[in-house]
């Protein structure tokens, strides 16, 4: 008890994080606390809607859907789970569940597309996916990276632009964008502004210039100095600026190489990291491809029991109680599954065993007594159909059987109700029918 006590506390302090950041629009980072929190209690209802919140507004409907019914079944009771209102809100925008489904199939056939060679086919298919739903982040990252793999990257930066303005910490989308800003030369501009030197200095008040002397000198002397300094010069070139420039030759020639190798390597890195996203991407991708598969035969069956258990009642409600029943008869129960199924199921089999039943097995007689054997026996086998072992029904059949000859089916329905309903009513009068 400790324990689970230690563990939702944990829980809930991961929840209150995610809810931070969630709140500052870092919903990257907030879905990475969620998920810690759901690790430490899977039953924090809290932590699993908040994270549907997330996936829904990051464009994954598919993850949303599956976080509320997981919240739905922990927590049927629609007063204090919120992610029933959820789930009904996207029930009545039937057309939102469609409409992704289809651009989740689109964007997996542009990322098909784009993996055998087709990159402009999938970057027009990624710009109509993007227009029709802007927060649909894995198409807008894979469309950065397709445009930036074609040199467009103003526009790969407007793409993760949008990204960045739903999540503002997303990971991929925050490496991708300081690689365009390098690319476009936004990163040195930013780092200009930051820069604020001068290259000369202007004279101050206090500075005083000292004017220069002249001094007159004879002509010999003046010749004496051109001559002395010519051979100064020389020495100074050979001695000291020659091998000065030598080594400054070499050093420029090293720090070119440097300077390429470490460009080369840090392309290289970045390469390694954008081809290493692109690969998380995609698995990511197909993953979510699967499940949204899974999810969209797993709500089509659903809506479709929840529709036929529907339709049952309302045909009892409107009187057609034959179609009712043939309808209830063709249910596949092993379908049925979910707890709001199963709550369904057994109003409908309440429905059935009772009002319907009564009403199959009086028609038949109705037509007995109206001189239609063949379609009371008809009611009377649809009764036994939803209730296989009622003995008034089993006694019913077996009676029009022998009042028309058929005495050996009839004596197996008697048989049938003495041996298994020996204290029932209808065994005694089988066995008087019979003739025992």
């Amino acid at each position: 008890m400790k324990d689970k006590t230690s563990f939702r506390k944990i829980a809930n302090a991961y929840y209150n994080i995610g809810l931070q950041r969630a709140q500052l629009n870092d919903l990257t980072g907030a879905a990475g606390y969620l998920k810690e929190a759901l690790h430490y209690d899977k039953y924090c209802i809290e932590a699993r809607n908040l994270l549907g919140l997330i996936f829904y507004e990051m464009g994954e409907t598919a993850d949303a859907l599956v976080q509320w019914i997981i919240s739905c079944n922990f927590e049927p009771d629609p007063d204090r789970n919120i992610a029933d209102h959820y789930l009904n809100e996207i029930q009545r925008k039937t057309s939102v569940i469609e409409n992704d489904s289809d651009l989740v199939k689109r964007f997996n056939q542009a990322l098909n597309i784009a993996q055998n060679g087709g990159e402009d086919f999938a970057i027009i298919e990624l710009r109509d996916i993007t227009k029709k739903k802007p927060n649909f982040v894995k198409a807008q990252l894979l469309l950065a990276l397709l445009y930036m793999q074609e040199d467009e990257h103003i526009k790969a930066g407007r793409a993760l632009l949008e990204v960045l303005e739903i999540d503002h910490n997303n990971p991929q989308a925050g490496v991708l964008m300081e690689e365009v800003k390098k690319l476009t030369g936004k990163s040195e501009i930013e780092k200009a502004k930051l820069k604020n030197a001068f290259s000369h200095r202007e004279l101050e008040d206090g500075d005083v210039i000292i004017p220069r002397q002249e001094r007159t000198t004879g002509g010999g002397r003046i010749a004496l100095y051109i001559v002395s300094g010519v051979l100064l010069g020389l020495m100074i070139f050979y001695l000291l600026i020659l091998p000065a420039i030598r080594r400054g030759y070499v050093d420029e020639l090293n720090d070119s190489i440097a300077k390429n190798s470490s460009e080369m390597s840090s392309i290289n890195a970045r390469y390694g990291m954008l081809d290493e996203s692109f690969r998380e991407l995609n698995e990511k991708y197909l993953d979510v491809s699967k499940k949204l598969n899974a999810y969209e035969a797993e709500n089509a069956a659903f809506t479709e029991m929840y529709e036929k258990l529907n339709g049952i009642v309302g045909s009892m409600n409107e009187g057609n109680i034959e179609e009712a029943v043939n309808s209830y008869l063709s249910v596949d129960r092993s379908l049925i599954t979910a707890e709001p199924l199963l709550s369904q199921l057994q109003d409908v089999d309440r429905l059935m065993l009772n009002e319907a039943f009564d009403s199959i097995v009086q028609r038949g007689t109705d037509n007995w007594n109206a001189g239609d054997k063949e379609k009371a026996e008809y009611y009377y086998l649809l009764a036994l159909d939803i209730k296989t072992d009622d003995p008034e029904a089993m006694y019913l059949l077996a009676r029009l059987y022998q009042s028309q000859d058929r005495i050996t089916e009839a004596n197996v329905l008697f048989d049938r109700i003495v041996g298994e309903h020996p204290e029932n009513k209808y065994a005694q009068k089988s066995i008087e029918a019979r003739g025992y």
